[in-house]
């Protein structure tokens, strides 16, 4: 759903700057639209990558391997 998501606000991007190049009052019509895409299509991207950091630690901690715990299963 994320990457139709995504492909999606690219393809009314496009559409919406390819208008707003047509002259100066599409421009002023256009112009707060196209603004809130970014801002919206910036928001996911962060969130995105907030939440790849918080899987990264995850797995890290996960993957951690505690010593003492090593040597008593080697122990058993």
């Amino acid at each position: 759903n994320a990457n139709l998501d995504r492909k999606n606000a690219y393809v009314l991007f496009v559409e919406a700057y390819t208008q707003m190049r047509t002259g100066l009052a599409e421009h002023v019509a256009i112009g707060g639209t196209l603004a809130k895409y970014l801002e919206r299509m910036n928001k996911s991207n962060e969130q995105l990558l907030k939440l790849a950091d918080i899987i990264a630690k995850a797995e890290v901690e996960h993957n951690k391997i505690d010593s003492d715990d090593l040597f008593s299963q080697i122990k058993d």
